[in-house]
């Protein structure tokens, strides 16, 4: 025996409407663990930046100090290109860092030492 047409039509849109309802109470679900994932981040951030504030105020003196006694590397590239020719190309990698730092860690002398300059009659 075969089912009507109708009643497959039915059907069919039965398991459509069905299928609709999951994949609305699917996205729902997401869109709430999405949203629960955002507030405990931005909570996690706001605790974090909170401490380092109520913590640690570092005054412009010791973030430098902090600078020079580890050292900074600054690096950077410019290329000046018209119709994919590279006409000009500037690289810059600089190093800044106190002469003690470099002395310390690189093991490479720039301070001015001699007897001349260490004798008393200066």
């Amino acid at each position: 025996m075969r089912a009507d047409p109708k009643e497959k039509q039915r059907r069919a849109a039965q398991r459509a409407s069905l299928q609709r309802d999951v994949a609305a109470a699917r996205r729902a679900r997401d869109r709430e663990g999405w949203t629960a994932r955002r507030e405990a981040s931005r909570e996690r951030q706001h605790r974090g930046v909170s401490r380092a504030l109520r913590d640690r105020e570092v005054s412009l003196l010791d973030l430098v100090d902090r600078l020079l006694d580890g050292g900074v590397v600054i690096h950077g590239d410019i290329t000046l290109a018209v119709a994919d020719v590279d006409l000009l190309y500037v690289g810059l990698r600089a190093l800044v860092a106190s002469v003690e730092t470099i002395e310390r860690d690189l093991g490479v002398s720039l301070s001015a030492r001699g007897a001349s300059l260490t004798s008393s009659a200066l």
